[in-house]
């Protein structure tokens, strides 16, 4: 009889522990599945979070949480490049409608004002070619930048000494130092600073570079090119004393078509391509900007 008593003891322990166990994993299914849904409702920074001494619903929260931080982390990216793209055509709109509005109003005024002299049509078409020279540089950025792009474009890189070549691209910018009356400041080492590189792709970059220093930093009239060489890495830097580039352009310089506003006038030109080209180049290379 004891034994009896016993045995329908243990039978009801079980029983209870069986469904003391079946209603928290009910529970803890019905909180992943109320998470889930306020999730998808939209509210993205909800987690699962559990109390439970089971270890696969804890990983399965775990992994749940995981995917949910990808998603939030993807949705951000989304949203980030929706943004860049939105900001992206408004600038192409921008620096396209600029020089071709004047071209064409240039182009009205030769076929249509009978009253302009000789100079003056001479005049206009000068402007007219300048302004169309501006659209095909555009434009050639433009097809360059997506080529780069392109996850099959490969660079064919050599061994180059870094400290003579920058040598040579300044000097092909000595011309517009005399006539904007700027000092160049060179701090370049005496010895070779070998590095693997491709010849065409390293110009682009350092003309870019100084390019963007001479568009921007003029009125400082000191533009400086260091090269030097740490352990096995190879530095670059191109500054000037211009005004310097405001704390909210900071962190999107290196974004294509991204141009701050003071940048955008007739005297300072720019597609905002340059940098983002450069930078481009350097990683294609192996290398890092900052």
């Amino acid at each position: 009889m004891m034994w009896n008593y016993l045995f329908w003891g243990l039978l009801l322990l079980i029983c209870i522990f069986l469904l003391l166990n079946h209603y928290h994993l009910s529970k803890d299914v019905s909180k992943i599945i109320q998470t889930a849904r306020d999730i998808r409702a939209g509210n993205f920074n909800l987690r699962f979070r559990l109390r439970t001494t089971r270890t696969d619903i804890l990983e399965h929260g775990g992994e749940l949480n995981r995917l949910a931080d990808h998603f939030q982390t993807a949705l951000e990216r989304t949203k980030f490049l929706e943004e860049e793209r939105k900001r992206m055509i408004s600038n192409i709109s921008h620096d396209l409608r600029t020089p071709l509005t004047s071209l064409l109003g240039y182009i009205d005024a030769l076929q249509t004002d009978k009253t302009l002299t000789e100079e003056e049509r001479v005049e206009f078409l000068r402007i007219s070619a300048e302004k169309g020279n501006d659209l095909l540089h555009l434009i050639q950025e433009f097809f360059e930048l997506a080529r780069l792009e392109e996850a099959s474009q490969e660079i064919v890189l050599q061994k180059v000494d870094l400290a003579e070549f920058a040598r040579a691209v300044i000097l092909d910018f000595y011309p517009d130092f005399t006539k904007l009356s700027i000092t160049p400041s060179l701090a370049i080492t005496s010895y070779p600073v070998y590095v693997n590189a491709n010849p065409d792709s390293l110009r682009r970059v350092l003309n870019n570079l100084l390019a963007n220093a001479l568009r921007y930093g003029r009125e400082g009239k000191i533009i400086g090119l260091t090269v030097r060489q740490e352990l096995e890495y190879a530095f670059v830097e191109v500054w000037d004393r211009g005004e310097g580039i405001p704390a909210q352009d900071l962190p999107y310089i290196f974004e294509r078509l991204y141009t701050a506003e003071a940048s955008r006038n007739k005297s300072m030109r720019g597609t905002g391509l340059g940098l983002t080209i450069a930078k481009s180049l350097v990683e294609k290379q192996g290398g890092k900007s900052a």
